[in-house]
């Protein structure tokens, strides 16, 4: 595959870009990446959970299964995954950022991190970097849809639905694939990953035309 774009995202930045039918966006980290998608031609085509969960049926993204619009269009496919059998890409929760992490400190759950009830709050997070990732192309955060979260390892209880986080993060930089299935804008954040013992890393992102 033939190069066309790279980019090395500092831990908790954000980085955005086009992409056409058919290239290949290959994502390379150890930590946590939120990631959201959007038809070129119509951002209101965004990547959906919902609608890629109930496709696939399985609650996780794996190798083989397509990021479907909320209109049930197909945007990309995971064509590989350097983090199966490791662990899992959660699509339960939402983005972390500024207003998650005060909200979580009034309510006394930042025990629930690594770092516990004393550590330092990032002044911001993903839904800050991806708002300001996707403001050249004009879409506010309110249109930024639940992203995937790459690399975020929840452990999930059956019986009650609890969700915990858990600090299984790749050991070494692994990387994931994603094809375009039809002209896109794709958009990250480098998390802050409150819930590792690294606090965040730089992401790798590397578009290849086939």
């Amino acid at each position: 595959m033939r190069m066309v774009e790279e980019y090395l995202a500092p831990k908790n930045t954000g980085w955005a870009t086009e992409m056409n039918v058919g290239q290949v966006l290959r994502l390379t980290a150890r930590t946590i990446i939120d990631f959201v998608a959007f038809d070129q031609s119509d951002y209101g085509e965004a990547f959906d959970q919902a609608p890629t969960k109930e496709a696939s049926g399985c609650i996780y993204l794996k190798r083989g299964h397509q990021m479907l619009s909320r209109r049930g269009a197909p945007l990309m496919t995971m064509i590989t995954d350097e983090f199966d059998g490791l662990g899992t890409h959660d699509m339960q929760f939402g983005m972390c950022g500024r207003a998650r992490h005060k909200r979580a400190a009034e309510e006394g759950r930042l025990g629930e991190y690594l770092h516990g009830s004393n550590m330092e709050l990032p002044d911001h997070g993903c839904s800050e970097n991806l708002t300001w990732a996707l403001e050249p192309w004009g879409i506010p955060y309110e249109n930024i849809p639940s992203p995937v979260n790459f690399f975020q390892n929840m452990a999930i209880d059956q019986q009650s639905g609890g969700m915990k986080r858990t600090q299984i993060r790749p050991e070494r930089p692994v990387h994931l694939e994603l094809r375009a299935e039809r002209d896109l804008l794709v958009g990250f954040s480098a998390c802050p990953d409150m819930a590792s013992k690294t606090r965040g890393l730089e992401v790798a992102a590397t578009v290849f035309q086939p």
